[in-house]
């Protein structure tokens, strides 16, 4: 984000006129809360109002103003009845939306749950602000505004800051980033990011140069919209009198420097534009970006504060909405760590300075915080008292003031030497929220010979709420304008609009800056945000290559994090376009993982994610290259070895939401080099809440197609086996979307074999029940042999392909499938009391021939068996060896939207061998395949069975589950001589197939 200011052409109108409208306004409106003049509020033992009062209404300074402006623009005896734009925040939009039209408005946009914006009648905004459901009446805010450009350490010390051009992309001037974060490669292997990217900033067309950004985009792939002000207006973002095409740095080239970024690390991106004013515009630029198809968006810019900075509010909401709708959003984490952001803890008493905040971090007082800028924009100043009643809040005010001599680098000035600029009040008590001054552009005169603007801000606490015994936390921050030495931090400087948003399709994009060359390489920026959030969350999400050469800012550079976000949507191009993830939080999940870890110490070890670099500084994989050919492949079992467990990791359990990747070759687990497929135990535990976890073959899978295991809620344990084709590397990936402790055991591989073998093959039969106790007492603490004789099973297997299912459970527990007579090993089954759940386990038989299952705490246990693995004496022959596929999504009865759900006791038959795409390529004579099965959207418990058509029905089960809570297990299933695979539902379910692998036939 680059620094953000109110264009100069915009009249600022000094906030002390408040004072002489108030009395006017109320004889015409109502009663409003009278400004705080010059020298404050008034007697310190003045009553406050009372919550919600209705003598009281309107007490957002601006659009008192407003109001008293449209009152007084009609002239005596006219018809014409004045109106004014105003901004509801209301958690009941549609109930507001019906009392705007009621009163006589109109609605413009709205923010779903958050907010309602609408052109009122100006005489009747009190009403509104009354009304059931309205929370506060406020003026409508800008979201953001046109920006300036962050000057570089050498350019605040008046040197030079230019960068050479190097590599690839689109025109002459190339950023550095492309080379960093090696798009550079992925360029040269022909993935150029051939996706639709949207911007959201401020552009000046007339900059526009094709060899550099590309085609110009047509009206079709633009959008702007600003009512926050009469489109007729000067100063509404969208006439074309507010920019008047020329580079007089007015902010408009930083949208066209932002484009050049994209198509530099992406060249063959479609670009879409938008210019937005406020909340409900930018929720329209959403709806235009989702309805043309736009799958990344990028905005480099910063937002007043609409929230708490714990990822709530309105542009949070937005945020949320478009992620839902397909979006993966990149935003500059914001450039306040150095000048920008004070966080001051207000004791309870302020007796001894006046009812003031003392800025001074030490024993000294101080209640002037000097701010320089010729005009200074506040994103606010507020505090933490956000999920209180309204007369549970405290209440400040807000006072501007300037000096009447140059006081030079003196910082303590005497309140006597200074004028009023102006002050702010709106009352808490009556609705609205601790918040006060934002989107708030305030200048001072100049007028005593200064090189800069000087200003003061004082904050006074008219009132204080101790219900809860904790002191205010109180923040400034600034978009525009330069805060004393010693008064701001870097902590907490990201918690703003947009950035601290909670959804994981969110991405917070920090700077390191100089990019490459001079200073100190991949340090972090010395302006760029920091986290945590304020609900300690970790920010920015990533960081990214800042200062890149520019043909807009040439010869300086393009620097800010404003540079930073682009490079990662860019980056996220190419990730879509070559197919490594689905967009949405699949795709933010890639680029977070794409990442070298920078230590958050200096000069100290790579540390994990951390609130300086987020997860690290991003920078993509080698380049995809072509799959190796199929290979058949034998089964080995190994000894169940465990590969990863995050609950082990020091200095305690380590949560992971994420991909995460494992190397399987190379003798880890006793698997070699050789091995095409591995056979693994996912379980996934201390969820974060509900979702699925994947588990792919590195780079040769996209991220969120498939599923291995489905979790219902926060809280739980969930296991799953999985054969997973090995990927690039050597490498398999897990991805957590639900977030928890991870953990993964390999149990066995799949090795290439050049023709007919004897062992190693799967025999698919179809499924008989080896075991069921339901008849007795719960087993506990004993090992149950499950007989491996059968019909279908002949003596003398290596292993038994196994459906292990735990019943009536009564406290939690697990069940362990392993060889009779052998140590323990790791868990099969994992349940909980009241849910029946199930896991596929390829066990090798014990010297007696048979497997044994153990329970660690009472449940029942039932056991099917799906087929065989075969010895080494078996005859040889070419079939039942495995052939590794890329996972995908074969089936989905939801699609196309609603779909068709398998009826109560109805059987459905898919077709896989010989099917065309999309589904995985099973070729026609495979006797089998390896399958993750899902049921999704349940009317009621109840299980599934898979099986081959034509023969006798089995009595077994697939997989067990509950009303509307997804479920998966993996199988191994037989096919019929056809190629196809029956589904049988005996409760009514949604079905998902996802097919890793066939064998063969």
């Amino acid at each position: 984000m680059t620094t953000r200011r109110r264009p100069t052409r915009l009249a600022v109108v000094a906030l002390a006129v408040l004072g002489a409208l108030a009395g006017t306004l109320t004889a015409m409106v109502g009663d409003v809360a009278a400004p705080v003049a010059a020298g404050g509020r008034g007697p310190a033992d003045e009553a406050p109002p009372s919550p919600a009062d209705p003598d009281r209404p309107i007490t957002d300074p601006a659009l008192v103003r407003s109001i008293q402006d449209a009152v007084g623009a009609v002239a005596p005896g006219s018809q014409r009845v004045p109106v004014v734009n105003v901004e509801v925040l209301t958690a009941s939009t549609t109930d507001v939306e019906h009392m705007v039209r009621s009163l006589g408005g109109a609605v413009t946009g709205a923010v779903d749950g958050q907010l309602v914006q609408a052109s009122m009648p100006a005489r009747r905004v009190a009403e509104l602000a009354v009304a059931d459901g309205v929370s506060y009446v406020r003026a409508p805010e800008r979201v953001s505004h046109p920006p300036a450009p962050v000057r570089t350490r050498a350019e605040r010390a008046g040197g030079p800051a230019e960068r050479e051009n190097v590599g690839p992309g689109t025109g002459a001037v190339i950023g550095q980033n492309v080379a960093l974060t090696n798009a550079v490669a992925w360029q040269a292997a022909g993935i150029g990011g051939a996706v639709k990217v949207g911007i959201i900033d401020y552009f000046d067309l007339g900059l526009w140069s094709p060899s550099e950004e590309g085609p110009l985009p047509d009206p079709a792939h633009r959008f702007c919209q600003d009512t926050s002000i009469a489109a007729a207006s000067q100063d509404n973002l969208c006439n074309p009198a507010f920019n008047n095409g020329v580079n007089d740095g007015d902010g408009f080239e930083h949208g066209v420097a932002v484009a050049q970024v994209v198509k530099d690390m992406a060249p063959a991106a479609e670009l879409y534009l938008a210019t937005v004013g406020t909340a409900a515009d930018l929720q329209a630029a959403i709806d235009f970006f989702a309805n043309n198809g736009v799958r990344i968006l990028t905005r480099s810019l910063g937002a007043a504060y609409d929230g708490p900075g714990d990822g709530t509010g309105p542009l949070a909401s937005i945020v949320d909405d478009a992620v839902s709708r397909g979006l993966t959003w990149f935003n500059s984490a914001g450039n306040d760590a150095t000048d920008g952001y004070a966080r001051i803890v207000v004791p309870d008493s302020l007796g001894a300075t006046g009812n003031y905040v003392d800025f001074d971090n030490g024993p000294g007082v101080d209640t002037l915080l000097r701010i320089s800028g010729s005009c200074v924009l506040f994103d606010g100043v507020r505090w933490s008292d956000w999920n209180r009643a309204p007369r549970d809040r405290s209440d400040y005010a807000i006072e501007y003031w300037e000096p009447t001599s140059d006081p030079g680098t003196d910082e303590s000035v005497n309140p006597a030497g200074l004028v009023s600029l102006g002050a702010e009040d709106a009352s808490q008590v009556n609705g609205a929220p601790p918040l006060e001054a934002a989107d708030t552009s305030v200048c001072p005169h100049n007028g005593y010979g200064f090189a800069k603007g000087i200003m003061y801000l004082r904050i006074r606490r008219n009132t204080f709420s101790s219900t809860t015994g904790d002191p205010d936390v109180l923040e400034v921050a600034i978009g525009d304008g330069y805060m004393e030495f010693g008064r701001s931090q870097a902590p907490f400087s990201a918690a703003k609009p947009v950035v601290d948003s909670r959804n994981p399709g969110l991405v917070a994009v920090g700077a390191v800056d100089p990019a490459n060359g001079s200073g100190t390489p991949d340090a972090l920026a010395f302006y760029s945000s920091q986290g945590p959030t304020n609900d300690l969350r970790i920010k920015p999400d990533v960081s990214a290559p800042s200062c890149v050469s520019s043909s807009i800012y040439a010869p300086s550079c393009f620097n800010g994090t404003s540079a930073a976000s682009p490079t990662v949507a860019g980056m996220a191009a190419l990730l879509l376009d070559a197919g490594i993830a689905l967009p949405g939080v699949p795709l933010a999940a890639a680029v977070k993982h794409f990442v070298v870890d920078r230590p958050f110490a200096a000069g100290g070890p790579p540390d994990g994610a951390d609130n300086k670099y987020g997860t690290g500084q991003v920078r993509l994989p080698s380049a995809p290259v072509a799959a190796p050919a199929v290979t058949a492949a034998a089964y080995h079992p190994v000894t169940p070895t465990r590969i990863i467990d995050t609950r082990t990791v020091a200095p305690g359990p380590q949560p992971v939401q994420g991909i995460v990747d494992l190397r399987v070759l190379g003798g880890q687990a006793g698997v070699p080099d050789t091995a095409t497929a591995v056979a693994v135990n996912v379980t996934v535990t201390n969820t974060l809440g509900d979702g699925f976890v994947q588990a792919v073959p590195f780079l040769r899978s996209t991220y969120g197609t498939s599923s291995t295991l489905n979790v219902p809620a926060a809280h739980s344990t969930k296991a799953n086996f999985a054969i997973v084709p090995v990927g690039v590397d050597g490498k398999i990936s897990v991805y957590l979307q639900t977030g928890g402790s991870l953990i993964v055991d390999v149990l066995g591989y799949f090795a290439p074999v050049a023709g007919a073998v004897g062992g190693g093959r799967f025999v698919a039969i179809d499924p008989v029940r080896a075991l069921d106790t339901r008849g007795g007492p719960r087993p506990n603490s004993q090992s149950i042999v499950v007989p491996s004789s059968s019909s279908a099973v002949p003596a003398g297997v290596a292993a038994l392909v196994l459906n292990v299912t735990s019943t009536q459970a009564q406290v939690p527990g697990y069940l362990r499938a392993q060889p009779s007579g052998t140590e323990p090993g790791s868990s099969t089954v994992n349940f909980v009391p009241g849910v029946d759940a199930s896991n596929t386990v390829i066990v090798p038989v014990g010297a007696d021939g048979t497997v044994s299952v153990w329970a660690n705490s009472p449940s029942h246990i039932v056991v099917d068996i799906t087929g065989y693995i075969t010895a080494d004496s078996a005859a040889p022959v070419t079939a039942g060896l495995f052939v590794p596929l890329a996972t995908a999504r074969a089936y989905d009865s939801r699609l196309p939207a609603p779909g068709s759900p398998v009826p109560t006791a109805f059987v459905r038959t898919v077709q896989f061998a010989g099917a065309s795409p999309p589904q995985p390529q099973v070729p026609a004579g495979a006797t089998g395949i390896s399958i993750n099965l899902t049921a999704v959207d349940e009317i009621g418990p109840g299980y599934l069975t898979a099986f081959a058509p034509g023969g006798a029905f089995p009595a077994t089960s697939s997989l067990n589950y509950l009303a509307n809570q997804a479920v998966a297990n993996a199988a191994l299933v037989k096919l019929s001589s056809g190629g196809s695979l029956s589904i049988y539902a005996n409760v009514q379910s949604h079905v998902v197939i996802d097919v890793n692998g066939y064998f063969t036939g």
